[in-house]
């Protein structure tokens, strides 16, 4: 019997993108929830140098990674005729370079490994570098979903594939495997999500390899990939000089807690991403819609985001040794820092989504190469003076390049410095106001565990009265979208 064809478009209406995008929160939010606490129970059991050796390798495995898929997903949701015979060159494209970057790890784990005085890494490294397939397919299924906008499977998917990898790693872990427990966490997780995404979607590799059609492809998604490349690069060289300069468990404490302040940022930065593109892209055309769109868009992210990472760095000091125990301490001005960090982050990220939707992709290729030399300078300066140093110093260049990203909005697609002002001062302004709320209860030396209730609970309650109070439309925005939500349901 002949297979169906891969449905590729879908219609896209404002139901249909509140829907969606309720299924990629939830997706995002139980992803990264279940990940995060499958991370605390495994930080419990192992000892700090685990995790500093496989930052080192993930730094590797995540930068190899960006070859098989960045921009790909990007260019399939964003191409208006895509067919099978583009996934299909895609697929086999994507399948060539996982083998050949696989076959250089192989080789050069051994001298990898001696560079850093680990040879405990070079089988390590060599598997994990497997994940390279199964990324491969993943990231081409799940850009047709996204293109279909059915994040409902993508959430049913995550439901599945996390907790399973994680009670891998944590019976590992239990039983004294150490690192590999982790390598099999990661693995595991990537194989399970590509044998889900599997069933009742069949991807065409029987239509062949066109070079005209890797061509148009690779001409858009060319420029994205090289921006994650920059981009990441500097992610790979901050943690190998950390890990060459310093301890593995120094390297721990800093990527512990860049890894858990990046957990709420993907939440939504992956919701943007896979939602408002196919949306954004629709609207290419009609420039006044798209402003509308991206302030709209900005305005709620800021109201999200702002007040859960200030409040994230004013709990750390109770929120760590809580969850991680007392070994992990040194983490917490880490995660103060990244915290500060990852705002700016989050809004440039609406920006970065319009730049792709309008076909200019090369924007942000051109700030992520100024990102990367003005990291990598700061870098420099940084590494002899310590690696808290090294996290202030990408917090700073952090902010200041998100300056440049809306400098260059300003000139793409309108969107003004009073605008932008407009609609960032009011999440800003009640986020800094509930910062000091909960900071001032620490004064009352409770204990961390009451502390960081009485934190919480005040700390949205402010928030929320200061929204009312300086009429946020927001908050009153987001209420009206769950009720929407609720009585349709």
């Amino acid at each position: 019997m002949r297979k169906q064809p891969v449905e590729l478009n879908a219609e896209i209406t404002k139901k249909t993108v509140v829907s969606s995008l309720v299924w990629k929160l939830s997706e995002r939010f139980f992803s990264q929830f279940a990940n995060l606490v499958i991370q605390i129970i495994l930080a419990r059991i192992l000892a700090p140098e685990d995790f500093g050796s496989l930052a080192i390798i993930l730094a590797i495995v995540n930068f190899l990674a960006i070859f098989v898929q960045s921009g790909l997903a990007t260019a399939i949701v964003q191409k208006n005729d895509v067919d099978e015979k583009d996934i299909s060159t895609l697929c086999i494209m994507s399948i060539c370079v996982a083998t050949l970057l696989y076959l250089v790890i192989f080789f050069l784990a051994p001298v990898i490994a001696d560079t850093y005085e680990l040879p405990e890494l070079k089988w390590p490294m060599r598997v994990l570098t497997l994940t390279l397939f199964p990324c491969a397919i993943n990231s081409i299924q799940t850009a047709i979903l996204s293109r279909r906008m059915e994040f409902k499977k993508l959430c049913i998917r995550s439901m599945i594939a996390v907790p399973t990898s994680g009670a891998i790693g944590i019976f590992m872990a239990c039983t004294g495997f150490g690192l590999w427990s982790l390598v099999a966490q990661n693995l595991s997780n990537m194989l399970i999500v590509m044998a889900i995404m599997s069933i009742g979607m069949h991807l065409p590799f029987n239509r062949g390899f066109s070079m005209e059609k890797a061509k148009a492809i690779y001409s858009f998604s060319g420029k994205i990939m090289l921006s994650s490349i920059v981009s990441s690069g500097y992610d790979m060289l901050r943690t190998m000089t950390i890990g060459r300069r310093y301890t593995t468990t120094d390297l721990a404490y800093y990527d512990k807690a860049y890894t858990y302040s990046y957990y709420a940022a993907q939440i939504v930065n992956s919701s943007i991403t896979s939602v408002m593109l196919p949306v954004f892209s629709r609207k290419q055309s009609e420039s006044r819609e798209l402003h509308a769109m991206a302030r709209r868009s900005c305005r709620l992210v800021s109201f999200v985001m702002v007040p859960v990472f200030l409040g994230g760095a004013a709990v750390a000091e109770q929120l760590i040794p809580l969850l991680l125990t007392s070994k992990w301490m040194p983490c917490v001005p880490f995660f103060v820092a990244f915290c500060l960090l990852r705002i700016p982050g989050c809004i440039a990220a609406i920006d970065k989504q319009v730049y792709y939707a309008m076909g200019r992709s090369g924007l942000t290729l051109t700030s992520e190469i100024v990102w990367f030399i003005v990291n990598s300078a700061v870098l420099i300066i940084a590494v002899p003076l310590g690696v808290m140093h090294i996290a202030v110093g990408a917090v700073i260049v952090e902010w200041l390049c998100t300056f440049l990203i809306f400098a260059i909005s300003r000139k793409v697609y309108g969107y003004l410095w009073k605008e932008r002002i407009k609609d960032l001062i009011r999440p800003l302004c009640n986020g800094l106001l509930m910062c000091l709320v909960v900071n001032a209860i620490k004064l009352l030396k409770l204990g961390n565990l009451p502390t960081l209730i009485l934190q919480l609970i005040f700390g949205i309650i402010v928030y929320a009265a200061l929204a009312i109070i300086t009429k946020d439309d927001s908050l009153q925005y987001i209420l009206k979208l769950i009720v929407e939500q609720i009585r349709e349901k």
